[in-house]
């Protein structure tokens, strides 16, 4: 494992040139870390981050911007240096170089950041209780079933949470957010089958950390 100011790097991909990084933001927790992370940050990136009621929140906004920075820093450019528009459903992209796409999530002590050339989306998440209420939302019948005939409450919960973020990982790619209908597709063998409406194609990849699924989304170049 590697260290990148002050956050602890635990895992790296480069997929068909997207290249993803998830880190531990625990050591941000030391006195005077946080701040030294901000003087390194845009103004973009540090208003994100001073808005946060909690030093957790503050110390995962923080961290999600030295990943990026992290990346950017393996293509000559800074995160300080950037330009951020945002798009209609909010998502972020950088003015200057439209070419460059990205992503970030965060979750319990853990970011997670996507780069590439084409719309990618990327989600972590600790895992969590597959309430009744956030099935429904997420999930189809087809998914609903698999997840039912899962007799263990942690295999359940396990399936749950990797299907969110293949769900949540899509959603980003796309750039509609949480106002996409997660029932109007469903994810099958990593697959994409759209159910009410049209949806465009995409790869993925998944994998676990300890406590918590990791997924990416890249569109498919036409």
């Amino acid at each position: 494992m590697t260290e990148s100011n002050s956050i602890e790097i635990l895992r790296h991909f480069v997929l068909d040139g997207c290249e993803v990084k998830v880190a531990d933001v625990t050591p941000l927790a030391a006195p005077g870390a946080l701040d030294d992370a901000l003087r390194l940050l845009s103004r973009y990136r540090r208003d994100k981050t001073l808005r946060y009621r909690y030093e957790r929140g503050k110390m995962l906004s923080a961290g999600a911007g030295l990943l990026l920075d992290n990346l950017l820093r393996c293509r000559g450019l800074r995160e300080r240096d950037m330009c951020y528009v945002e798009g209609e459903h909010g998502k972020p992209a950088f003015e200057q170089h439209p070419e460059l796409h990205f992503s970030l999530s965060h979750s319990g002590n853990l970011v997670a950041c996507a780069i590439g050339e084409v719309p990618l989306g990327v989600d972590v998440q600790t895992i969590v209780t597959a309430r009744e209420s956030l099935v429904n939302y997420t999930m189809s019948e087809k998914e609903k079933e698999k997840l039912y005939s899962l007799n263990d409450d942690d295999a359940q919960n396990a399936y749950f949470t990797q299907l969110w973020t293949l769900k949540e990982c899509y959603a980003k790619a796309t750039g509609t957010g949480l106002s996409h209908e997660f029932p109007s597709f469903e994810v099958i063998d990593g697959e994409v089958h759209t159910l009410s409406s049209l949806t465009p194609p995409a790869c993925f990849f998944t994998f676990s950390l300890e406590g918590a699924f990791s997924s990416v989304a890249m569109l498919e170049k036409y």
